[in-house]
């Protein structure tokens, strides 16, 4: 068996003592997507501050002498004294020198510190070391307006995961869970998935929302009206 990566071993050690959750590439890998991916993304807890945050990444980093921290905006080194003004401004310092790097974000593309409460509780597995998996959802959200190839097959991919929840639960759920469902994702396709519910309420607010999708000059949703015999 190869002995486990610094960099694993680095992420295990912060998740010790912090809610850690793992994005990017490795996330997309974790929820069953074949690529490669060169660095790990992980999602360190906001917390109150930059400062505190900076703090306890800090305190990790003291036990891995060979981890160096570097800037992703303006491609250079950077002392621990400037790191919290790093992740205030960018919301993501890189650690360097083990054997692949760690993007370690405050604050992820397209999602606010405020944000991860609810990302956490909502992950779908707690991975080696404590580490948690967020929903197909919420990895979703990182994946937007990047404007990176892959990121877009990456969210193709996601799509089919989340698709595939809202089929199985919109045919049961009642309308509380319907709503919170809509309120974070909407498209015709899942829409059309409450045409077999026994609530009312369910069908109705699906109906009422490809009702939106036609007048905005959507066809599909015309069609699946159309198709729609209550």
């Amino acid at each position: 068996m190869e002995p486990p990566l610094k960099a694993d071993i680095f992420i295990h050690s912060l998740a010790a003592e912090n809610r850690v959750v793992l994005i990017g590439g490795m996330a997309i890998i974790s929820h069953g997507l074949s690529r490669r991916t060169k660095d790990v993304d992980i999602w360190l807890d906001p917390m109150e501050s930059a400062d505190v945050w900076t703090s306890r990444l800090l305190h990790t980093a003291g036990l891995f002498p060979d981890s160096q921290f570097w800037s992703l905006a303006q491609r250079c080194s950077l002392s621990p004294a400037e790191i919290a003004e790093e992740i205030t401004e960018v919301g993501v310092v890189r650690i360097t020198g083990l054997d692949r790097d760690i993007d370690i974000f405050r604050r992820p593309n397209e999602l606010g510190e405020e944000s991860f409460d609810e990302v956490w509780t909502r992950s779908v597995r707690v991975l080696s070391g404590g580490i948690r998996l967020p929903d197909p959802l919420d990895l979703h959200i990182t994946k937007a307006n990047t404007g990176r190839e892959h990121d877009l097959k990456d969210q193709l991919f996601l799509e089919t995961l989340i698709k595939a929840s809202f089929r199985e639960r919109l045919a049961v759920c009642d309308l509380t869970e319907a709503t919170s469902m809509f309120d974070r994702f909407l498209d015709p396709e899942v829409l059309q998935y409450a045409r077999t519910n026994p609530n009312l309420g369910v069908r109705e607010l699906a109906r009422k929302y490809l009702h939106e999708f036609e007048v905005a000059g959507d066809p599909y949703s015309r069609d699946i009206l159309a198709d729609w015999k209550e």
